[in-house]
């Protein structure tokens, strides 16, 4: 296409160039995917603490009953211990309360894989599966919970941290951006379509809506052929992301 732009100022000009995604959303967009590694949503907190409460309670029940019959193995101690211990702990790393903040801070700066969600779903989903060592209603239960609530959280984690990689190898590697560049440009034609766009920031981890990556195509295609090459998007990346590459460096 003769006369295509191939660099992209943008500073000053016309309003489709403002900042239609500035670079303090993308910022902020990294943060969010950093935090969501660290601290699962609010409705995966309250299940996580109700599966502390449950652990710790059926741990408490299971050595008090242990006592009064006077029967208790060594299979019974060690799933007292560790479903008490998982318990309590659930209850210090997912709860919001004030009172526990500085112990939760101790915890993760003590030890910094508590800190994330897949390791915390790993050691719940363990503490649920040695529930069922004890073949009692109220243990089948709890491990059920606590396994159930452990492998969800180990797999929003993981696509959190997945996105966290993609999002950071996009903004800190040039030549990543270019591969992905290329790998959306279907017809090898060195543009692309709005379609091809669109696929591209999703692949980058940025997640827009409709709205949002019309505009954003529209202000990249400065000549408005529906087209843009690498060096147009390349200009609009670099200046979207510079908040953050500041961040990272």
């Amino acid at each position: 296409m003769p006369g295509k732009t191939t660099e992209l100022s943008l500073s000053g000009g016309s309003g489709k160039r403002e900042g239609l995604l500035p670079p303090h959303k993308l910022s902020a967009m990294y943060e969010e995917t950093t935090e969501a590694t660290k601290s699962p949503t609010t409705t995966i907190r309250l299940l996580a603490c109700a599966n502390g409460v449950g652990l710790t309670i059926s741990s408490i029940m299971t050595a008090v009953l242990s006592v009064l019959n006077n029967q208790i193995s060594i299979l019974d101690i060690v799933v007292i211990i560790i479903s008490a211990w998982v318990g309590i702990f659930a209850l210090f790393l997912e709860s919001n309360l004030a009172l526990v903040h500085t112990i939760r801070s101790t915890i993760t700066h003590g030890v910094p894989i508590c800190g994330h969600v897949t390791w915390r779903g790993g050691i719940y989903t363990i503490a649920g599966l040695l529930n069922f060592a004890i073949l009692e209603p109220l243990h089948i239960v709890v491990g059920l919970f606590s396994t159930g609530v452990g492998i969800y959280m180990i797999k929003i984690g993981k696509k959190a941290g997945e996105h966290l990689v993609t999002l950071r190898t996009s903004i800190t590697d040039e030549k990543a951006l270019l591969k992905a560049f290329m790998r959306h440009d279907e017809n090898g034609d060195g543009y692309l379509q709005q379609e091809e766009f669109e696929s591209l920031m999703l692949s980058l981890g940025v997640e827009l809506d409709r709205d949002e990556l019309d505009a954003i195509f529209f202000q990249i295609d400065v000549d408005n052929d529906k087209n843009i090459v690498y060096d147009e998007f390349r200009s609009w990346w670099k200046q979207t992301t510079s908040e953050t590459r500041v961040t990272l460096s």
